[in-house]
């Protein structure tokens, strides 16, 4: 009796299989519904099973092993974050691997398909199936859509531990996971047990089996929303549901896109999900080998998505819903080299600045500009928990500004990593920072690269690198030296200008809101501001989407008045200008009613009435060792602006009061005749 119920339960097996799978490609005899199959064999389960006598593999397993050694799935991320590396397939049951080896013993091109041990009782030795449309030697032609091969480090890893438990600690206590849901994926996804420890294998995602497209285990709708639920049972990605790469419903017109995902129908971005970047197999090989498991390099899968052409996805390609790509260089002179510079980005690259306590592992990348110079779309943007919604949303009446002035991260700047300065005395370049999982405010993410940590030490021992702007030709500056709140002067990027005095580097009173327009003339001392505020695309304003992708303005500058320091004639902006009403295009008049600086309205007689604004102030106006942002002549370019071959700041000492004295200023170069500031009364702003 009890070996009738055996052979029942197995009978039961192997029917429900059959029943299952005999619609199926997996349906390998001559019946089958796809193209490779068997030129006369009846049997379905012959090419994988057998009731008796089985060999290496589980269950009840018919099938010829391959002895490939396989290329497995590697990434500097799961090196960076110390996740367990993919162990080597194997052949022994019950180690890493046996279940993804029985896969690809048709899978990787070879062994043949038709080749099993036993058919009907007889073992064929040598002898395989004969199959239709398969190579010579009876394996797998390389060009199907099937064809795995044994180089697994352009799919989706297998032989890989699922541990939910690895984290990264940032210099600032914050914690990066791996992302995975803990402790297990979301049925019906199965994790395989080897010595205690879960692992992902091909049959993880996949049921050869069910009549179901391409085999997913998951089945909750058309193949794009199955690849997409797959993918989220067991990366949990925060922030991941309020995305809009999760709930965006504009949908693709690419017709093999939705003739392949929507079996048909339109397929929106929401619906493919995770698919519309990612693809978990036969990932090009382009640097680093389309990881992590990117359907194209970096910046060509937010152009494309899925699509084969950018205007036939609702992505941020030419044509797209939200084009981004012909704002980028060298479509537009000015802005970040995403499409310029390609191939070397990771994930992790963040951990390691110049001031970095951490070894660069080898052959990696960093965030250097000496090694490693690039800009990518995640550099600023987690794809995974970005959602709609800038800081300039809804924008004050000019349609450039915020309502509201903040320099705290936007929604489509959420989850990105970042670095904050450890504040040293002012005009100082920082000697070390903290990166963090998640930058709170956006100048932590602009800091990654546009500071000692990217740019290294400065030369002369200022706030100037090393490394010159292929695109302007100027100097590059430490922006963590300049917006250092303990600075005399410098716009509030960092902290509001009530915060800085309160910290007792700075002493000049903040603007009155007589001198400032709108939106910054409100909370005046209380305020915060973006970097992109003052830096972005040409027309923020109801055009281009917003953000410093790239500009046909120098340096990137944005709003109604772009020029600085010169005009458009290249003269440059003086006090004149201002007395005058001619500041037409002077870029500080987007913010600043310069008529209500007096300084700027006295009235002077013969060259006294017009001073070039580069004479007294740094030209680059982040921020200034000396009160109001004034520069003086000891300075080096590019904050010393060089005019024709002329360095033009004038000052040797200024000190800010409240009521004006021509000995606030020593500026003997200026002339006057003594008359006006060639006395050095001392108490001036030290510079360096």
């Amino acid at each position: 009796m009890r070996i009738r119920k055996i052979i029942i339960l197995i009978t039961g097996i192997f029917f429900s299989a059959n029943a299952g799978i005999e619609q199926t490609k997996h349906n390998l005899s001559v019946t089958g519904p796809g193209s490779i199959k068997a030129t006369t064999e009846t049997e379905i389960c012959v090419f994988c099973h057998i009731p008796h006598h089985e060999r290496e593999g589980t269950p009840l397993w018919n099938r010829k092993m391959p002895t490939t050694v396989y290329n497995l799935y590697d990434s500097e991320f799961i090196g960076r974050i110390n996740y367990p590396t993919p162990m080597q397939l194997s052949e022994v049951e019950g180690q890493p691997g046996i279940v993804s080896r029985q896969c690809l013993s048709c899978h990787d091109g070879t062994v043949a398909i038709g080749a099993v041990y036993i058919v009907r009782g007889t073992e064929l030795g040598n002898s395989v199936i004969q199959m239709q449309n398969v190579n010579p030697d009876g394996t797998l032609p390389s060009n199907l859509r099937t064809f795995i091969g044994s180089d697994l480090s352009i799919h989706h890893p297998v032989a890989i531990e699922y541990n939910p438990n690895i984290q990264k600690t940032f210099g600032d206590g914050t914690v990066k996971t791996v992302e995975l849901r803990n402790p297990h994926p979301l049925p019906p996804i199965k994790l395989y047990n080897y010595g205690g420890k879960s692992y992902v294998e091909c049959t993880s995602c996949h049921d050869p089996h069910k009549q179901n497209k391409q085999f997913l285990r998951v089945d909750v709708g058309n193949l794009a929303q199955d690849f997409k639920q797959t993918c989220i049972s067991c990366h949990d990605k925060p922030g991941w549901d309020t995305s809009a790469h999760n709930t965006q419903t504009l949908t693709y017109t690419d017709s093999g896109v939705n003739a392949h995902y929507g079996e048909g129908t339109p397929v929106s971005v929401a619906d493919l999900g995770c698919g519309n970047c990612h693809k978990p197999h036969n990932t090009p090989p382009y640097p680093p080998s389309g990881k992590p498991l990117l359907r194209k390099p970096e910046e060509q899968t937010c152009f494309k998505g899925a699509a084969s052409q950018s205007n036939l996805a609702p992505c941020h390609g030419n044509g797209g819903a939200k084009d981004i790509e012909t704002l980028l260089p060298p479509d537009r002179p000015f802005g970040h080299p995403v499409k310029t510079i390609s191939g070397i980005h990771t994930i992790l690259d963040v951990l390691y600045g110049y001031t970095s306590t951490e070894v660069d592992p080898a052959s990696s990348f960093s965030i250097k500009f000496s090694d490693s110079k690039h800009a990518e779309c995640m550099d600023c943007h987690n794809p995974h928990k970005a959602s709609p919604g800038n800081h300039a949303t809804p924008s004050d009446p000019s349609g450039w500004y915020p309502q509201t002035p903040s320099n705290l991260v936007s929604n489509v700047l959420q989850g990105v990593y970042g670095v904050e300065p450890v504040w040293p005395q002012r005009w100082t370049q920082p000697t070390s920072f903290n990166t963090t999982a998640e930058a709170q405010k956006e100048y932590q993410i602009c800091m990654k690269c546009h500071s000692r940590w990217g740019l290294g030490d400065s030369p002369n021992g200022d706030c100037t690198t090393q490394f010159i702007s292929d695109q302007s030709n100027i100097v590059l500056t430490d922006q963590s030296c300049e917006f250092n709140p303990y600075n005399r002067s410098a716009h509030p990027v960092v902290m509001t200008t009530n915060e800085m005095l309160n910290l007792g580097g700075r002493y000049a009173a903040p603007l009155t809101a007589s001198q400032l327009l709108p939106p910054w003339n409100t909370n005046v001392g209380n305020q915060t501001m973006y970097c992109t505020d003052c830096h972005g695309a040409d027309a923020e304003d109801g055009v281009d989407p917003r953000g410093p992708h790239g500009s046909t303005h120098k340096f990137m500058l944005k709003g109604p008045n772009t020029n600085w320091p010169t005009k458009p004639d290249g003269t440059l902006y003086t006090t004149g200008d201002v007395k005058d009403n001619t500041t037409d295009g002077l870029f500080c008049t987007n913010c600043h009613d310069l008529t209500q600086a007096d300084v700027h309205m006295l009235t002077r007689p013969g060259p006294m009435y017009s001073i070039e604004c580069v004479k007294c102030h740094v030209a680059v106006p982040h921020g200034s060792p000396i009160s109001r942002l004034i520069g003086y002549e000891t300075m080096p370019e590019p904050y010393n602006y060089n005019y024709n071959g002329n360095l033009q700041l004038r000052m040797r000492g200024f000190k800010w009061n409240t009521t004006m004295s021509n000995r606030d200023v020593y500026a003997p170069s200026c002339g006057g005749g003594g008359m006006c500031h060639n006395t050095d009364a001392g108490g001036y702003d030290t510079y360096p």
